[in-house]
């Protein structure tokens, strides 16, 4: 009931909520500087009235609890701008460390060292008997391999601190993920429906706003008050006290998670959520420069000076492989460049899953994604046209392997002889090797007579030394059945099968065959798809073996260390190869071995011709460094030479050339490419910017510099300089082939790159500026909510303050009140 005591009690309840709003305000004044901290109010309501005769009598104040001034709104957008802002920054610091290696200062820049070495090879065609003029030559090559060499250190360097700080701040995010979770478990249990943890909140809201610096992420909050943190892939990080890390695989961020097994148990899962800005924060856009200097990627910048180097050196190398020196070489030569061994990988591939397309991506070859594979009706039980579109594919992933099909063709089902047409000879020719086979009795049966004469173009072939073989065709492996199916003997010669002297009016008509030139296409290949490669290569699909099913490549038999079930594989040549294949070699794809050769000329020791004409050595159906070797040996003899004046060799996967003390040799034209993938007689090393540099045997005897080519009848002018001005001309060639772009000249193509990490970084500097304006706005937005004001706190302070002086003076005066009753009574 109304009375002193009651006016008292108000006093009391007054005096402490605004002792508490006193407080209260204190805390937001001491708090004015700390990061992230939200202003907090008391919010006070009037206590519950007392029923009086009058009505209801009030009976003070009440604290019912502490707000935060809590802006959602923008705080979720300066979260958004916080991975914006950081992934802006990590790629504007780490370009601009790639703009330094690219430094196009005058004096310094490729594109000055590469004018030089031009004019340089201007003047030597001007001068082509003096040394000095090719002393100039060497010295500029050098200077351009030691500025490509000085590039590529500064690229691996910048991806290497990009690398460190990919860790770093992947182990950051992991223990911010796992500060999360905690704090939404000391959250939960320190809050009940009025009392709310504010500054743990806040703290989970800096934590939070540090997650975001490093990578995008969504949130919001339960009704418990817990916050689910989820990646914009939808994969969660944290799940009211759970929590899953995140990982650095292949150049990928990956979210780990886990899977019941076959057997029921729990084991880790990692799936893909990102290989660039698209991550957002600092993780996403220094992974976007990582990956823009991968050597592997063809787009990015590290590959495309490397694909500049490649393209220059194999230009260089395969027009001076074809001069001379001033004098033809004597003694013993060593190319440079090493075939390795190479690992080769055959597979049919399966005709249950012909015509299923491979959606891009599934397959990733040395962490190199395959596109799309598109299958196609299986013919005569072969997936030829997805074996085709297969080693497409695979070859354009540009992944370190080269994809191969093996040339097959099938001819009409053959028409068996009469009996009459015994002893009669049918002749023509398969590779210009001569065929000639004599009709049997046995021959009036379609089986028989194919059978017969399959076995006799593989003895012939044999014979003559090529590497076709025939087969009777079953209606399940590429030909109909009593067809005769022509094939290379060797799984990945994609060489072309050549067949004349058919009369289609004649006996030989009934063989079924075409005269014709057979290529490795949709159609005339064997079904087949061989991988090729010098180093281990791995091949991965999801995670088991469904579509590595597609080409027999499952169940754990491809190679001794693969696993079953597992979605991947590694491989490499002690699985299976062969020994010193030209695939081995650097420039091995650009070995031409299709109806191509090269010239060699030799002299005697005193310079005269030791045969009247060039030794032309066929590079037909060359496959490896031997087959190479067995081509040069046996031209030499076929010529009228002897096998003592030149002999060549395989050294350690390396091809030698050795004359004898009278005898001397030079090269002519080569339309194979193999002296210059071999590193015989080129002028520079390497085949990519890191490992790029001069011939040895140029720099220390300069007299060998190929200025000059040798005439059609074999001499040799000190004064020649057709190969000098044939150097020149590569400069004005717009037609350059360059790995994974379009073809360009050299100046353009390198201009480009330039050109482009110039526009790249003006492009984030611009964004960036954008975005610190909007962050800037945000957070202007959010402190005229959430931000402490120190003159509005003085305020209230003062207020608090008058308030609780009046609430002291009615307990003053209550006291008087209650004075004076006793007094009376």
């Amino acid at each position: 009931m109304a009375g002193i005591s009651q006016v008292l009690n108000i006093a009391k309840n007054a005096i402490l909520t605004h002792q508490m709003a006193i407080q209260v305000a204190g805390h937001n004044v001491a708090n004015v500087d700390t990061p992230g901290y939200t202003r907090q109010s008391l919010q006070v309501d009037p206590a519950l009235a007392y029923p009086s005769s009058i009505g209801p009598i009030g009976n003070g104040v009440t604290a019912e609890l502490i707000k935060r001034s809590y802006d959602s709104f923008a705080t979720q957008r300066i979260m958004q701008e916080e991975a914006n802002l950081n992934n802006l920054s990590a790629q504007n610091q780490s370009i601009r460390m790639v703009e330094a290696a690219f430094n196009e200062a005058p004096g310094l820049a490729l594109n000055d060292l590469m004018n030089q070495f031009w004019t340089a090879w201007q003047n030597l065609a001007d001068n082509p008997e003096m040394l000095p003029a090719r002393q100039t030559v060497v010295q500029q090559a050098e200077l351009i391999a030691n500025q490509l060499n000085t590039m590529n250190a500064e690229i691996v360097r910048t991806r290497n601190d990009i690398g460190v700080n990919l860790k770093s701040a992947l182990n950051e995010a992991n223990s911010l993920i796992r500060q999360l979770a905690d704090l939404n478990v000391q959250i939960a249990a320190a809050e009940s429906d009025k009392a709310k943890a504010n500054d743990m909140r806040d703290q989970r809201d800096v934590v939070l706003k540090q997650l975001s610096g490093l990578i995008d992420i969504n949130y919001f909050e339960t009704n418990k008050g817990m916050y689910t943190v989820l990646l914009p892939t939808g994969h969660a990080l944290v799940e009211n006290t759970e929590h899953w890390p995140l990982d650095w695989e292949n150049d990928s961020l990956q979210w780990v998670g886990t899977r019941r097994n076959t057997l029921g148990e729990f084991v880790k899962v990692k799936t893909d959520i990102g290989s660039g800005a698209e991550i957002g924060g600092k993780i996403g856009g220094w992974l976007e420069i990582y990956n823009r200097l991968d050597p592997m990627d063809s787009n990015g910048y590290a590959g495309r000076i490397d694909s500049f180097s490649y393209s220059f050196i194999r230009e260089i190398n395969r027009q001076h492989s074809q001069g001379v020196g001033m004098t033809p070489f004597s003694g013993k030569i060593l190319g440079t460049a090493t075939a390795k061994n190479t690992g080769a990988l055959t597979s049919l591939v399966d005709t249950a899953t012909a015509i299923k397309d491979i959606p891009s991506g599934t397959f990733t070859i040395n962490g190199r994604s395959v596109g799309r594979i598109e299958g196609g009706i299986a013919t005569s039980g072969l997936a030829t046209i997805k074996a085709y579109n297969s080693v497409t594919a695979f070859n354009e992933a540009l992944a370190g392997v080269t994809a191969r099909l093996t040339t097959q063709v099938a001819g009409s089902a053959v028409t068996a002889m009469a009996a009459g047409d015994v002893g009669q000879v049918l002749d023509f020719t398969i590779e210009g090797a001569a065929v000639s086979y004599t009709v049997q009795a046995g021959d009036v049966d379609p089986a028989v007579f194919a059978a017969n004469v399959a076995a006799a173009i593989t003895a012939a072939m044999s014979a003559a030394g090529v590497s076709v073989a025939a087969k009777v065709g079953d209606g399940g492996n590429g030909g109909a059945v009593n067809s005769i199916i022509l094939f290379n003997a060797t799984a990945g010669d994609d060489a072309t099968i050549r067949i004349e002297g058919i009369d289609p009016a004649g006996l030989e008509g009934r063989l079924g065959l075409t005269n014709d030139i057979f290529s490795a296409d949709l159609y005339h290949n064997t079904g087949e798809v061989t991988l090729l490669s010098g180093e281990p290569f791995t091949v991965q699909a999801s995670v088991n073996d469904e579509w590595l099913a597609h080409y027999n490549w499952d169940g754990g038999s491809v190679s001794i260390s693969d696993q079953a079930g597992d979605g991947l594989f590694t491989y490499e040549y002690g699985d299976g190869g062969v020994d010193y294949g030209l695939l081995g070699y650097p420039f091995g794809t650009e070995i031409d071995t299709e109806g191509t050769g090269f010239d060699i000329w030799l002299y005697n020791s005193d310079g005269t011709l030791a045969l009247p004409q060039a030794v032309t050595v066929s590079m037909e159906r060359a496959f490896t460094l031997t087959d190479v070797v067995d081509a040069i040996n046996s031209a030499i003899t076929s010529a009228g030479g002897q096998a003592t004046w030149l002999q060549a060799a395989v050294e350690n996967g390396q091809l030698s050339l050795q004359a004898d003390g009278s005898h001397k040799f030079a090269f002519g034209s080569d339309t194979s490419g193999i002296l210059a993938a071999a590193g015989i007689n080129t002028l520079f090393v390497g085949d990519s910017a890191g490992n790029i540099g001069v011939n040895q045997l140029v720099a220390a005897d300069v007299s060998m510099l190929g200025a000059a080519t040798v005439s059609a009848f074999g001499d040799i002018f000190r004064g020649d300089n057709s190969n000098a001005l044939a150097m020149t001309n590569l400069q004005r060639n717009e037609f350059v082939t360059f790995r994974g772009q379009p073809d360009n000249s050299f100046d353009s193509f390198y201009n480009s790159l330039v050109a482009k990490i110039g526009m790249d970084g003006q492009i984030i500097k611009r964004d960036m500026t954008f975005h610190e304006l909007l962050s800037s706005q945000l957070n202007e937005m959010r402190d005229s909510t959430s931000g402490v004001s120190l003159d509005e706190e003085m305020t209230n302070l003062m207020k608090f303050q008058h308030a609780y002086t009046a609430a002291a003076k009615l307990i003053t005066m209550s006291d008087e009140m209650l004075q004076t009753l006793l007094q009376t009574v």
